[in-house]
């Protein structure tokens, strides 16, 4: 198995890395693929297995796509470079996805590495329900957990509410997938500048387009940083744009879309407005 991990070189990768290698199932080589302005940061790292990848290619799309292409092993991971993979998970995401066969993907439960819970906390309460079925084009309850709505909303997986071991999904969190080499994604499906903000329903709808089939396995975790609270407007103003360009894609609805925008910009006025008085 490889493992491809697009990087600046940040300062988790190391135990990240660790992590990999203490785990049960150690991968056979780990692709750090880095723009060569901060390949200095990785060259420590480099040994039989970890590879220092220098390229002159800038983005996390871009560079974890060139590292798709210089793997050498059938199965592959995609991780990001601070996602701990909890050690008995690997190998069971293995054993997921050899039973599965070629044209699937898999992925596990994202847990708070401070929290130890899922970071994808399914959201019940009726108000909420009522806005997202409305609103957002989403089923009702926990029927949205692991869907994409026709405007690009994602739901992830919350294992509190999973009945089975195994959840078919419409979107994978990019943080850490597993699929076959004839599987991947090598093009550059991300056309724009700055973090890749919501660029895993992008990748998501590209591996549909090829034919594979969405999954997460429910009892494999790995560990990641909350993210970021997507009230503040500056969030808002990345995300609007892709979720305009995921829509133009799927033959989405435009007009629902523009309500869900109208809705945020407003609830991120609020919240900044808030935060500023209390600082």
């Amino acid at each position: 198995m490889s493992v491809v991990i697009a990087t600046l070189g940040g300062d988790f990768l190391q135990g990240t890395i660790t992590a990999l290698m203490q785990g049960s199932l150690p991968p056979a080589e780990i692709l750090i693929c880095i723009p060569t302005e901060h390949a200095h940061k990785t060259q420590h790292l480099a040994n039989d297995v970890v590879k220092n990848l220098a390229i002159d290619i800038r983005g996390q799309v871009k560079q974890r796509a060139y590292g798709f292409t210089q793997v050498q092993n059938d199965m592959v991971l995609q991780l990001d470079d601070d996602t701990h993979v909890e050690a008995r998970s690997l190998r069971e995401m293995v054993a997921v996805l050899q039973k599965l066969g070629k044209g699937n993907a898999v992925a596990p439960i994202f847990y708070g590495p401070h929290t130890k819970t899922c970071i994808h906390t399914l959201q019940n309460g009726l108000l909420k329900n009522i806005f997202d079925y409305i609103v957002c084009g989403a089923p009702w309850g926990k029927k949205k957990m692991g869907v994409i709505t026709s405007i690009g909303l994602n739901y992830g997986v919350d294992d509190k509410y999973a009945s089975t071991d195994l959840v078919s999904v419409g979107w994978l969190p990019g943080g850490c997938v597993l699929a076959y080499k004839d599987d991947l994604v090598t093009e550059n499906y991300f056309p724009f500048k700055g973090k890749a903000y919501c660029e895993d329903i992008l990748h998501s709808f590209f591996k549909k387009q090829k034919g594979t089939r969405l999954w997460v396995a429910t009892r494999t975790r790995v560990y990641t940083d909350e993210p970021a609270s997507r009230l503040s407007r500056a969030i808002v103003d990345k995300e609007i744009p892709i979720r305009r360009y995921y829509v133009s894609l799927s033959n989405g609805p435009m007009w629902r879309l523009f309500i869900y925008e109208t809705f945020c910009k407003i609830r991120s006025f609020f919240y900044s407005f808030t935060h500023n008085t209390e600082q």
